[in-house]
């Protein structure tokens, strides 16, 4: 697979979200693209009609998909997505959900020159609809993850400007992301600890307005819902006990996030 970008998408118990997420990208594609969808339903599931549809419906595209353990987590299932794109020599980890849709993405070739010109690890994307709260990130011991945001203003004046810790829609070297995957045991909370193992393994990130996808609020449905619920409950007490945290996150300089 001669590819340079690999699109991990990972999904459960929102086929409709999914189904849109996928169009959307499929509106920009780029030949230099794969796209690698993890199901974390059950094969009877409509998810895996929706994508069994439009795979028939695009043979000349490279879209795989993947039968994940039904609700194995987000940290599991983003793993086994980026370790694919790794065993397909991929070089490029483009990161999204199934509650985006692809906005504008005509930059990214000339973004992933400046990584490789700069030695930059992950550059967070755009994503509209949503707060702007990339930020630094501090480890406060035993009491919270801290994040000193970064001023959203500044990501006008630069292709990239450095930061810590981005929103879940990015780009990286895939060879970055298998040295610090994601730990298993976050089935949810996992974003804090991904990014500060990433910081203290010497990741340099940063952030930038040059390529934009759309957060979008749909309506969940009743077994989504029940099953975040459980898992964030779940993945922020495993997240304090992994710290000794008292608290989960607090924020410094909120302002900055203000449209």
């Amino acid at each position: 697979m001669d590819k340079k970008i690999g699109i991990i998408l990972t999904s459960i118990e929102r086929p409709q979200s999914l189904k849109k997420s996928v169009e959307s990208i499929l509106t920009v594609w780029q030949d230099e693209w794969a796209l690698f969808i993890g199901l974390q339903d059950d094969y009877e599931s409509e998810s895996f009609s929706v994508i069994e549809k439009i795979i028939e419906d695009n043979p000349d595209k490279e879209i795989r998909l993947y039968d994940l353990e039904y609700d194995c987590g987000i940290s599991v299932a983003r793993n086994e997505l980026i370790q694919k794109v790794s065993l397909w020599g991929i070089p490029y980890t483009l990161l999204t959900a199934d509650s985006i849709t692809f906005q504008d993405m005509a930059c990214l070739y000339e973004l992933i020159e400046y990584m490789r010109l700069n030695n930059i690890d992950l550059v967070g994307l755009e994503l509209l609809n949503r707060i702007p709260w990339e930020a630094k990130l501090n480890l406060i011991p035993n009491q919270s993850f801290e994040l000193d945001f970064i001023d959203y203003k500044e990501k006008e004046k630069y292709v990239s400007i450095s930061c810590d810790i981005v929103r879940n829609f990015w780009i990286a070297r895939t060879a970055a992301l298998i040295k610090v995957p994601y730990d298993e045991q976050l089935i949810m909370c996992e974003h804090e600890d991904f990014f500060w193992r990433a910081k203290i393994h010497g990741f340099v990130c940063g952030c930038t307005n040059t390529c934009a996808g759309i957060y979008n609020k749909e309506e969940n449905t009743p077994e989504y819902d029940k099953i975040r619920t459980k898992n964030f409950r779940i993945g922020q007490q495993r997240l304090k006990d992994k710290y000794s945290l008292k608290g989960w996150v607090t924020y410094k300089h909120f302002e900055r996030t203000q449209l």
